[in-house]
């Protein structure tokens, strides 16, 4: 008899549905519990608070700051940068 049969691929297959379904059956449950429990609606209440918090702070911070980058770039003729100053007297 050959080492790997159809009998073993049939307790393998079998095994794999029952685990699968096992699985299934307790992500159901899983999400029963959280929808009785609130822990959705605490979950929505705290992705806005979150998304209200980037867009009121954050966004406007970032665009002060572009903003402020843009002013202060440097160009050519602005002269040399503080780490080539550094670099020149041997500091750096």
């Amino acid at each position: 008899m050959h080492p790997v049969s159809i009998l073993t691929f049939g307790i393998f297959f079998a095994g794999y549905i029952t685990a699968r379904w096992d699985l299934v059956t307790r992500l159901y449950e899983l999400a029963i519990f959280a929808w009785d429990h609130g822990v959705i609606t605490r979950a929505a209440k705290g992705f806005a608070v979150l998304s209200i918090f980037f867009l009121l702070f954050l966004i406007p911070i970032q665009r002060i700051a572009a903003h402020e980058t843009e002013l202060e770039s440097r160009t050519p003729e602005a002269g040399i940068s503080a780490r080539e100053q550094l670099r020149r007297r041997g500091s750096f």
